[in-house]
């Protein structure tokens, strides 16, 4: 009876989140020990009712009984928890083996590749084409220089007519691209970058998803260099600036390094100056300062990890490494 007592004890305490380290260790060894078979009806039965009456006791909604719907709510929201938590818990010693040397030497380390889509749907693997190789497409000539870097030049002295490109970089895996102005894009791993062969009169324009480096190349028109991501763009002249607008992370963050940008969206805008951030709160765009350093991390091979956000750290390791 004692030892029923405690369980009910460690139960409630879990489900109220309030439970200790070695009250829930406790909890998910018993758990381990049984299965569904193993414990009579009678016995889970009477261990639900008794969660659900202390859990009910603790919020004070026992003596609530006037308001019928919502102490059902409770009831059953404790009852499926309870459930869950059962078959979650029964085996969750199982997924939680720590992986051997042997499996972590076999995961690579991210590399340089990305694929380029065409206007025509015509797809070139970078990581085949050789060093200085060219590939003209129509009245355009792409070439991966010494450097590895893709660049785009005009078959022709004339006019060409611009064609949409997109290149993606796959998971655990990184690319330099020099567009068509000279502007250098670095995309980091799982990312997408829309783009157009030639910069024609007006605008230059491009779309990205997923996490970018830009180093703009200014003009001698001053024409605006403008990156779209979801639901904002980031206008700029000539400047240094990191975007990170991963759709599993916490919103679009653009930062910079040097010069100046201006970030909106819908009827808010942000001015940045260098080593601040673009962020947005409650629907309204902000600004912050940061450290530069820490957030182009990324482009020297390195991970920064300050513990402010586990989801976005195992994000970014399943990105580079490629792994779940």
């Amino acid at each position: 009876m004692k030892q029923v007592k405690e369980l009910y004890r460690l139960i409630t305490q879990f489900l109220s989140r309030f439970e200790s380290i070695e009250e829930r260790k406790k909890l998910f060894d018993w758990f381990d020990l049984q299965s569904a078979d193993q414990i009579p009806k009678e016995q889970f039965s009477s261990i639900q009712k008794n969660v659900k009456n202390r859990l009910l006791n603790e919020i004070g909604l026992i003596e609530k009984k006037s308001n019928t719907i919502r102490y059902l709510q409770i009831v059953s929201t404790a009852a499926a928890v309870l459930l869950i938590g059962f078959f979650a818990f029964r085996y969750w010693p199982a997924a939680e083996h720590i992986a051997s040397n042997k499996l972590l030497a076999s995961i690579p380390p991210g590399s340089e590749k990305a694929i380029i889509t065409l206007a025509d749907g015509k797809r070139i693997n970078l990581d085949e084409l050789a060093l200085n190789q060219t590939v003209q497409i129509g009245e355009t000539i792409l070439t991966k220089d010494a450097q590895g870097k893709v660049r785009y030049r005009n078959a022709k002295t004339g006019k060409i007519v611009s064609q949409q490109n997109i290149l993606k970089t796959p998971k655990g895996a990184t690319y330099e691209l020099v567009l068509a102005d000279g502007t250098l894009v670095s995309l980091n791993a799982d990312s997408k970058l829309t783009y157009p062969s030639s910069f024609e009169s007006g605008k230059r324009i491009v779309e990205l998803e997923g996490e970018a480096y830009f180093q703009v190349q200014k003009t001698k028109d001053h024409r605006e260099f403008i990156v779209k991501t979801g639901n904002q763009q980031i206008k700029v002249l000539g400047t240094k600036f990191n975007i990170n607008a991963y759709s599993g992370d916490a919103g679009i963050r653009t930062s910079l390094e040097e010069g100046a940008v201006i970030v909106s969206k819908q009827n808010s805008a942000v001015r940045l100056k260098p080593n601040e951030q673009a962020f947005s709160e409650q629907g309204k765009l902000r600004s912050k300062s940061i450290n530069i350093d820490q957030v182009l991390s990324w482009k020297s091979g390195q991970f920064y990890f300050d513990g402010t956000n586990t989801v976005e750290v195992f994000n970014e390791i399943a990105r580079w490494y490629d792994i779940d």
